[in-house]
């Protein structure tokens, strides 16, 4: 318990809350690098990321993939962040799909309660434009009954956040949550699709869908615009310990030659690295870059997945992206011509998860 955060909104504060720091048992934090230190949450070691690429050492910080988990029976809970920094609209997305880029999204029993917006974003039904240093975010649900529930806290995808807070009503039962069904996280790295552009909310981008369906732990090491399996991103991912790695940076190799020079090379190291982690690749799932060039970088990466299969790999596994976008009707898969809606990242799930679920 601590008494560091303390929450402004009028009913918040009226509701004798006791105020706890997540970074302290019994909550769980999951999809970040050393979660216990202090300062802003990371994914993945400065080091690696300064190495990398200075976009990557920019984004290793956004908070893409983080949860938190904890039981409690209180019949209200209060969530508080301190973010150093936050710029609206994110550049990558649309007005609307970026205000869901900078929000948590709330889970209870596996089912969705609500978004919880920092306040700036959206007043009077209107998205304003703004950058804000030091910056504190204050959210609540009412659940309207004490019982003691399975709380689930997705940490928005384009933001640095340095502490999260939470506020529970007085004499509430607050336990640590039920474990997920992997000891060792499943891997995906990739584009802005990976790093969650332009889901509505954070629990829509297909790794949150994947996660809560099948129960799973995951590490989000995308990296919008900024993914381009670069020697010191891949020889990180080599030593991860891991139970599957999902291979997706189709859309940041600027063309299909980048593509062909870098995608078996890094497969071929990985599987030297580690040669019995499953591995799904896969092609990306719209046609930004015209069709032609789209079925080009199909073929190039089936053709790593051919390689690898003629080596006598048994635990590798290809998923054609154009197959996904037309899995449904193609003009509402995606927001912008290149990243999935809601519907996209839906459907990049159902197709990922029919390959999981033989790991899983």
């Amino acid at each position: 318990m601590v008494n560091v955060f303390q929450f402004q909104n009028d009913k918040i504060a009226a509701e004798n809350l006791v105020t706890y720091d997540v970074r302290n048992a019994p909550f769980q934090l999951y999809g970040f690098y050393k979660p216990e230190e202090r300062g802003v949450f990371k994914r993945i070691p400065l080091d690696v990321a300064e190495k990398t690429s200075k976009n990557v050492r920019l984004l290793c910080t956004n908070t893409a993939g983080g949860r938190l988990r904890f039981k409690t029976d209180s019949s209200y809970i209060a969530v508080g962040a301190i973010y150093p920094h936050m710029e609206f609209p994110s550049p990558c997305s649309t007005a609307l799909a970026s205000a869901g880029a900078y929000s948590f999204d709330l889970y209870a029993d596996g089912k969705f309660c609500r978004v919880l917006w920092p306040k700036d974003i959206v007043q009077n039904g209107s998205i304003n434009n703004f950058v804000i240093q030091n910056g504190q975010y204050e959210g609540s649900y009412d659940f309207g009954e004490k019982k003691l529930r399975e709380v689930t806290l997705n940490f928005p995808s384009f933001v640095d956040i340095s502490d999260v807070y939470i506020g529970l009503k007085e004499g509430s039962v607050i336990e640590k949550s039920s474990d997920y069904v992997n000891e060792k996280p499943v891997v995906f790295y990739g584009s802005s699709i990976t790093h969650g552009a332009c889901a509505s909310r954070p629990g829509n981008i297909y790794e949150n869908i994947l996660s809560r369906r099948m129960n799973f732990d995951y590490l989000n090491l995308g990296f919008s615009g900024s993914a381009k399996a670069e020697d010191a991103m891949i020889d990180y991912i080599c030593t991860l310990d891991m139970s599957v790695f999902v291979f997706d940076y189709d859309h940041n190799s600027r063309t299909p030659e980048f593509l062909a020079n870098t995608h078996y090379p890094s497969l071929e190291k990985f599987r030297k690295a580690q040669p019995d982690t499953p591995i799904i690749m896969l092609s990306r799932p719209n046609q930004s870059c015209g069709k032609e060039e789209a079925e080009e970088r199909v073929r190039i990466i089936e053709k790593s997945y051919q390689k690898l299969l003629a080596k006598g790999d048994k635990n590798v596994h290809f998923i054609n992206g154009q197959d996904i976008f037309y899995s449904h009707d193609s003009e509402m898969m995606t927001v912008d011509d290149t990243h999935p809606t809601d519907l996209g990242f839906y459907c990049m799930a159902e197709a990922i998860q029919k390959v999981l679920k033989l790991y899983i």
